[in-house]
């Protein structure tokens, strides 16, 4: 940890690392909320499609586009429980950092006192 000449520096390295976790989990929402809108536009294309067609009361078809939709909701799902953990992950090393931080001003404070 003593690799840092400064504390401002110290901060600085925390501060991109902190920045990079929260870009990822924006861009993780991001994907998640275009996968679902997308999800749902092809579901609806799919219906309207199919009613053109005469078959949207179809027990067949009902069946297939609510797996669809099933299928979709436990992808969101299992999206959202992975975001999570980035969050998770973002706290710890939040923690992480003021006691690293924290060690890095004692450890000063030891050197300039045997310094005297």
């Amino acid at each position: 940890m003593t690799t840092y000449s400064s504390v401002g520096e110290l901060e600085e390295a925390q501060d991109d690392a902190t920045q990079a976790a929260r870009e990822r989990i924006e861009h993780a929402e991001e994907f998640v909320d275009h996968y679902r809108t997308q999800m749902r536009r092809m579901q609806e294309d799919f219906y309207h499609l199919a009613a053109r067609e005469g078959v949207a009361d179809d027990p067949g078809f009902k069946q297939q586009l609510q797996r669809v939709t099933e299928r979709t909701d436990e992808e969101v799902r299992s999206a959202a429980r992975v975001i999570a953990g980035f969050e998770e992950d973002l706290e710890t090393m939040t923690s992480q950092h003021t006691r690293e931080r924290e060690q890095f001003l004692q450890e000063r404070r030891t050197n300039d006192d045997d310094s005297r």
